[in-house]
C-alpha cells in the first residue's frame, strides 16, 4: 500500500487540487486508513484461527491460535528436528498418551487440535512451555478428565473418548483419569463409586482386571489395564453360595435334654460393597470398631480409619494367621467376634517428625490419648494437647521416673502401653 504524503508547502509550485486532503481532513483521512488496516488484519487473523476444528471448544479459539504461534508458528507440518512434532509440539510419547499413532505432524490439523484437546482436558496447559509465556489461564474443563465428547477425525465416533492420559496410578493416588477408569468398570458391574481415590476397592478390580486378561497383576493402573476397561475381558466375581445347615437330630424322649453349652459369638454378615483402608470412613468401620472395643481395644467407634484402628486391624489379622495387609475386608471382619485377640503390650514405633507439649493437635496425641484412655484416664482422644493431657503426660513420666517435662516424645509415647500408671 503506497504511504502518504503530507500536503506539500508553499514553496512547490504544483497546484493546488480542490480534492487535495488539508487540516481536520488530512487527519480524518489517515485515522479511517488505519481503521482499515486494523480490520484487515483482524480477518487474516479470524481466518486463521476459523480453520481449526476440534480445539476451538473449552478455550477460546483465539487462545489455541496464540499457543501455536508461540510453540510452531502455527504450523502443523512443522519437524524441526528437536523430537517435538506439530503446531502444538507434541513429543511422541505424549502423542501416543492421546490416542495418536506416527509422527503428530504427519497428523491432519483437524486431528492435531482434536488430541491437543484431550492433552488439555487431561493436564490444562502444564504440557506447554509457551502457555504461561502467551498468558493463558485454565477453565473448569481443564485437567477435568472429561474427554467423552471429543470426536478424533478419522477415528469414528469418540475414537479417543478412552486415551490413557499418560499417568501410572497406584494404591492414594487420585485423579480424573482414576475416575473415569472407575466409571468405566462401573458401567461393566464393577463395585466402584468413581470417587478418583485409588483405594483398596479399586486395587482390588484391577488385579481382577489383570489376571483375567492375562497380565501380571502387579496392581499397578498403566496404559494395557488401562485399555482393558473398554476392551478386556471382565467377571465380577460371585461370592461362594453358603452351605446349609444339617438339621439337628431330635434327642431321645426319654434322656433329659442336657444343659446347652455358651452360645458362640458369630459375626454380622459382611453387607459392604468395598474393602477399607487407612482414609475411609463409614458405618462398617465403626460397627467393628466398637465391638473390637468391647474387646479391650483402644478403639472410640467414629466410623474413621486412623492410626488406631490400622494398629487393631493388624494385630488382630496377626495374631489369627491371616497376611497383615492392614485392610479391613470379610475376613477380619469376621475376626472382631470370632478370632483370637489380645491386647498388645508392645507399643507402636514412634514414627512423628516431631515432640509435642500443650497447644500442639496431631494425630500422634490422638493415638496416645485413646491408648491412655483405655487405661482409665479421663480424655477424649482429641489429638488437642491441652491441660487435661498435658496433666496424663507429667503424672506418666513421675510414674516412670523420667524427667517431668510435660514433653509427649518417644519414650512417653511407649509408656503408654508399656509403663506404670
Amino acid at each position: 500500500m503506497p504511504r502518504l504524503r503530507p500536503p506539500r508547502s508553499d514553496s512547490e509550485a504544483a497546484p493546488v487540487a480542490s480534492d487535495q486532503p488539508t487540516g481536520r481532513k488530512w487527519r480524518v483521512l489517515c485515522r479511517v486508513i488505519v481503521l482499515g488496516i486494523c480490520a484487515a488484519v483482524a480477518a487474516v487473523v479470524v481466518m486463521e484461527v476459523r480453520h481449526t476444528s476440534s480445539a476451538s471448544a473449552d478455550p477460546s479459539a483465539q487462545d489455541w491460535y496464540r499457543l501455536r504461534m508461540c510453540e510452531s508458528s502455527n504450523n502443523y507440518a512443522i519437524n524441526t528436528g528437536n523430537d517435538h512434532y506439530g503446531a502444538y509440539q507434541f513429543d511422541l510419547s505424549t502423542w501416543h498418551s492421546v490416542g495418536g499413532s506416527g509422527y503428530p505432524n504427519q497428523a491432519s490439523a483437524a486431528e492435531q487440535d482434536a488430541r491437543a484437546l484431550i492433552l488439555y482436558r487431561m493436564r490444562g496447559w502444564q504440557p506447554w512451555q509457551c502457555a504461561p509465556i502467551v498468558g493463558l489461564s485454565e477453565d473448569k474443563d481443564a485437567r477435568s478428565g472429561r474427554i467423552g465428547d471429543i470426536t478424533v477425525p478419522g477415528s469414528g465416533s469418540g475414537g479417543s473418548s478412552h486415551a490413557w492420559p499418560g499417568v501410572y496410578y497406584n494404591v492414594g493416588d487420585h485423579g480424573a483419569g482414576i475416575r473415569q477408569w472407575q466409571l468405566q468398570m462401573r458401567h461393566r458391574g464393577a463395585p466402584l463409586t468413581g470417587t478418583g481415590q485409588f483405594g483398596a476397592n479399586t486395587l482390588a478390580v484391577v488385579k481382577a482386571v489383570q489376571k483375567q486378561n492375562g497380565l501380571p497383576g502387579s496392581g499397578q493402573l498403566g496404559p494395557k489395564t488401562w485399555d482393558l476397561a473398554w476392551t478386556g475381558k471382565y467377571r465380577k466375581s460371585t461370592p461362594a453360595k453358603s452351605v446349609p445347615k444339617l438339621a439337628p437330630k431330635p434327642k431321645p424322649a426319654p434322656k433329659p435334654a442336657p444343659k446347652s453349652a455358651p452360645a458362640k459369638h458369630v459375626a454380622p454378615k459382611w453387607t459392604a460393597s468395598q474393602y477399607y483402608s487407612i482414609g475411609d470412613q463409614s458405618a462398617t468401620i465403626k460397627t467393628w470398631q466398637l465391638r473390637m472395643r468391647a474387646r479391650g481395644a483402644a478403639l472410640t467407634g467414629t466410623g474413621q480409619f486412623g492410626p488406631s484402628t490400622l494398629a487393631v486391624v493388624k494385630a488382630v489379622q496377626q495374631q489369627n494367621h491371616l497376611k497383615v495387609t492392614g485392610i479391613l475386608g470379610p475376613e477380619t471382619w469376621k475376626l472382631a467376634w470370632t478370632g483370637a485377640y489380645r491386647t498388645s503390650t508392645v507399643a507402636p514405633k514412634w514414627t512423628a517428625s516431631q515432640y509435642y507439649s500443650l497447644g500442639d493437635h496431631s494425630a500422634t496425641i490422638k493415638t496416645w490419648q485413646l491408648r491412655m484412655r483405655a487405661r482409665g484416664v479421663a480424655l477424649t482422644g482429641t489429638g488437642q494437647f491441652g491441660p487435661s493431657t498435658l496433666a496424663v503426660v507429667k503424672r506418666i513420666q513421675q510414674a516412670n521416673h523420667l524427667k517431668v517435662t510435660g514433653i509427649l516424645g518417644p519414650e512417653t509415647w511407649k509408656l503408654a502401653w508399656t509403663g506404670k500408671y
